[in-house]
């Protein structure tokens, strides 16, 4: 290849990225000035991008127009806690059995857990709307944190797969020493399997985090709302204000980012382990 092609190539690819840079970050960018600029910036024609001073008077009047900001921020951290808490446990310890133990439905069972990835949620939501409400779970926490104690498929389909590629020589070394199938679990299983644990969590987190349909279809009291909720309610209370819809939207994108910079070594040791071994 000559110079001036190779030029051309290296030339045509930093384009791409750029262009893939600016499509993706351009609305982060968007929202960060916004929340920062007055409300009489937002109005101007041409806009700005950049604001004139740095200005957070947009959170005060978030939290003025709302006094509920910290309850749902509060509510959503709870939620959300709860959630990645059954879904490690529950999810990590069928897998467990899928990964260690030797009977004949194991084979048949697994593919009946990943055939219900494929059923549209949508399907679900009627009857899982009659049930809970015929078990007086409405306008409870109930209905978002219950089913995640009771295993998810794609969590399953993770952590036995990252499993799998533990050897099974340290499970029988456990069982020399005097240990027994929950020993393994316990003390060799899950110590090794960190990162799996830190990607399963924070999938778990992200998707309670972000969950809007779950939340607006059984909470009905405003002080029980999570945080994606309440901020589809400021759009109508502060339509005209956004900068602090802006900063709405900033507040409820930190800890997914915070979530992201510091574990995503791990996510990605744990998904590529995760497909070594079938």
């Amino acid at each position: 290849m000559s110079q001036s092609n190779r030029i051309v190539k290296q030339t045509g690819k930093y384009v791409l990225l750029t262009a893939a840079l600016v499509l993706f970050a351009g609305p982060l960018v968007w929202m960060l000035s916004t929340m920062m600029k007055t409300k009489a910036e937002t109005y101007k024609v041409p806009p700005t991008i950049l604001p004139e001073s740095l200005n957070f008077e947009a959170f005060q009047r978030l939290f003025d127009v709302q006094p509920l900001m910290w309850r749902w921020i509060q509510n959503s951290f709870t939620i959300s806690a709860l959630i990645v808490i059954g879904a490690v446990l529950s999810s990590s310890i069928v897998a467990y059995g899928f990964s260690r133990f030797s009977t004949k439905y194991k084979d048949r069972l697994f593919p009946i857990v990943l055939m219900t990835l494929m059923i549209p949620p949508s399907i679900l939501m009627i009857p899982s709307y009659v049930l809970f409400t015929k078990l007086h779970w409405v306008d409870t926490w109930l209905p978002l944190i219950v089913p995640a104690w009771l295993g998810g498929a794609y969590y399953i389909f993770l952590f036995r797969q990252f499993f799998m590629t533990i050897p099974q020589e340290l499970d029988e070394a456990t069982y020399l020493d005097g240990g027994n199938r929950w020993t393994v679990f316990t003390r060799v299983i899950m110590p090794l399997s960190k990162p799996i644990v830190v990607t399963t969590v924070i999938f778990a987190f992200v998707n309670s985090w972000l969950d809007f349909l779950g939340p607006f279809l059984y909470i009905k009291s405003n002080d029980m709302f999570t945080l994606s909720v309440g901020l589809q309610m400021l759009i109508g209370q502060t339509s005209q204000d956004f900068p602090a819809l802006a900063a709405g939207a900033f507040i409820s994108i930190v800890p997914i980012g915070l979530l992201f910079l510091f574990a995503q070594r791990y996510i990605v040791e744990g998904v590529v382990l995760t497909g070594s071994k079938g």
